[in-house]
């Protein structure tokens, strides 16, 4: 997920739908809980192009909770997002370098890159015999 994705993800958190000068509160309330993740420790490798979702959940928790119109709800939500934070503290991995994201390899020179059973196209003429 990228950084705009993020963003696009806590403005549907919080039920905004159009594009209007709010959108910069919601990306300073987001940037806020990344700020806030990075100050608890988290490794700034996992705030880049957050995916996890415990990171996700946690940033967009936190902008319900201070976006919020509903200001009796805020105790309930902003406690959903310490609940979010303690579970990162709890996980040493979030204060290391985040996994690479793992890819396909490359085949080997020579190797069918769709190995069979696996071609996306079949062949229309399996047996090379040509036009009828």
């Amino acid at each position: 997920m990228t950084i705009e994705q993020l963003y696009d993800a806590a403005k549907l958190r919080v039920r905004k739908t159009i594009t209007d000068d709010l959108d910069e509160d919601v990306k300073r309330i987001a940037d806020t809980a990344l700020t806030d993740l990075e100050r608890i420790g988290v490794d700034p490798s996992w705030l880049k192009d957050p995916s996890d979702p415990l990171i996700v959940e946690t940033v967009l928790s936190y902008v319900k909770a201070n976006y919020s119109i509903d200001s009796s709800a805020y105790a309930v939500l902003a406690g959903i997002y310490d609940m979010n934070i303690t579970k990162v503290k709890g996980d040493g991995k979030y204060f290391a370098a985040a996994p690479e994201p793992e890819t396909e390899p490359d085949p080997e020179p020579g190797q069918d890159p769709d190995p069979p059973g696996t071609d996306p196209e079949p062949d229309p003429d399996p047996e090379g015999g040509g036009d009828p």
